[in-house]
């Protein structure tokens, strides 16, 4: 026996509609269990990125060390330069003291 509300839904337009919902909620989880990986498949790729750090960080420690190098070098390059020109302003201002 089918019987009508006021606004004229009937009990199979509203079981119709409720399997709909579930039909639709079904969908959702699928989806998402598509996109779920297993435990497996986690530890997998969290594996992969612990090497993939692991490689990172000693590509940035030979960085530093290069850069380190780099400054120690200028470092000593630039005070060589100041000696020289040191010792080329008082040979110059001796000179020019004896005129």
């Amino acid at each position: 026996m089918v019987k009508n509300n006021n606004k004229g839904t009937t009990l199979d337009d509203l079981a119709n509609m409720v399997a709909e919902g579930f039909g639709s909620v079904d969908r959702r989880f699928e989806d998402i269990e598509k996109r779920m990986v297993t435990k497996d498949e986690f530890n997998s790729r969290l594996g992969s990125l612990e090497k993939k750090f692991d490689k990172l960080n000693c590509q940035m420690d030979e960085v530093y060390d290069i850069l380190k190098r780099f400054e120690e070098n200028d470092i000593l390059n630039l005070q060589k330069r100041v000696q020289i020109l040191e010792k080329a302003v008082r040979a110059l201002a001796t000179s020019q003291s004896s005129k």
